[in-house]
């Protein structure tokens, strides 16, 4: 019958060390030689400190004298050196600190047992193989292994995954067992889920508005206490061509003299597109008004000049629609007039149909007044005529268009 408070194993003893949370202790009672092989499994919290008991294996020997006198060994080294066997005693010690499940959670060492008996070859031994599991403590926060950078379209739809977080954590158990949050939910933009890590998008970008957000996203493992760690990650939103290049005015004035040189620069027009890259550069060109090509128009600065030269005769103003363009694979335009009222200079001579007129005026005339000539000339094409006129001793000159 085994001893009150003991387990019988393979003709042996298992003795637990109580409390549960503290190393516990396996014992092992021998009672003849030689001793069958049998295995004995401790575990011990990995926090445990340099001294602390491990496990005590005892053997016993019926013999007398020095013939019953026990001798412990580690017939297998511990080629760390983390535990001493007391010969005496059979009990094992932690030597050294830190322990580290992560790195190694399992010791496997052969313990043998040899009576004292002389000569040494009348001794009689025995063997137990002991396997040491190191019991897992919360001592590693999770770790993240996602990028921290990622892409996504200002045009993304709502509910699409944006990026999954994932972190990492060693420790075994519920110690390992890891739910994610965000510590800023960023403008309620981004959600996440709390077991896979799924990073979501709930509300609607705008590039032109905020054009990056940064995300804390917290991993907490389920120990007790609980480990978290945080990483920040930066979701840089893509522009879309979804801006017209609008015009800073929808209509622009300009008065010119008709004299004015071919090659100068009359006025600017300027479109803006808050969108980047190609689709924010913004392209000019005349699209009407000017049948003639009297100007010209930069398409990149959006300066008109003159390309011909002008007459206010043949046409005293122009209304020019101009049209800003961008550069996107699918380019968005705007439209606006531009207004040219060329001013009047005096660049004609008038010219005479005869050149000289002469004119007799008999000395008797009795009926006045009288026009004496007629005379015509021609400016800008006008035809304007002139009278001269007698009346008593006194000349008069009209003319009329």
């Amino acid at each position: 019958q085994s001893p009150a408070g003991l387990a019988a194993c393979h003709g042996c003893w298992l003795l637990p060390f109580l409390p549960s949370f503290l190393p516990s202790l396996f014992s092992a009672l021998f009672n003849t030689f030689p001793l069958p092989k049998v295995a004995f499994f401790c575990s011990f919290l990995l926090f445990s400190r340099a001294g602390s008991l491990v496990a005590a294996i005892l053997a016993t020997d019926d013999d007398s004298g020095i013939n019953g006198e026990i001798t412990y060994t580690v017939s297998e080294d511990d080629e760390d050196g983390m535990f001493f066997l007391n010969p005496v005693t059979g009990v094992f010690n932690l030597t050294r600190q830190p322990l580290d499940r992560e790195s190694q959670s399992f010791y496997s060492l052969v313990v043998q047992v040899h009576d004292m008996a002389a000569p040494p070859a009348s001794r009689y031994t025995s063997t137990a193989q002991v396997s040491i599991i190191l019991l897992d403590v919360n001592d590693s926060p999770p770790s993240f292994i996602s990028p921290k950078l990622t892409y996504i379209p200002e045009n993304t739809p709502i509910d699409t995954i944006v990026f999954k977080a994932q972190a990492t954590d060693p420790d075994s158990g519920p110690n390992s067992y890891i739910e994610y949050s965000l510590l800023r939910p960023s403008g309620n933009k981004f959600s996440i889920g709390t077991i896979d890590g799924e990073v979501r998008l709930i509300g609607e970008l705008d590039r032109e508005v905020v054009s990056n957000y940064t995300l804390t996203v917290v991993a907490t493992d389920k120990g007790q206490p609980s480990l978290s760690s945080s990483t920040d990650v930066v979701v840089i939103v893509l522009d879309i061509n979804d801006n017209n290049p609008l015009f800073a005015q929808k209509l622009y004035k300009v008065e010119v003299g008709e004299n004015t040189l071919t090659g100068t620069d009359l006025i600017q027009v300027f479109a803006a597109d808050g969108d980047e890259g190609t689709n924010g550069q913004v392209r000019y060109a005349i699209v009407s008004g000017d049948s003639n090509s009297e100007f010209r128009i930069d398409s990149v600065t959006g300066v008109i000049t003159v390309a011909k030269p002008l007459d206010r005769e043949k046409q005293p103003s122009y209304a020019l629609t101009v049209q800003s363009s961008d550069r996107g694979s699918s380019p968005r335009t705007d439209t606006t007039t531009v207004n040219i009222i060329l001013k009047d200079v005096n660049d004609y001579i008038p010219t005479f149909e005869l050149s000289p007129y002469s004119v007799n005026v008999p000395e008797n005339l009795e009926v006045l007044p009288k026009v004496i000539l007629q005379v015509s000339t021609f400016i800008k094409q006008i035809r304007v005529c002139y009278a001269f006129i007698y009346v008593i001793n006194t000349w008069y000159f009209s003319s009329e268009i």
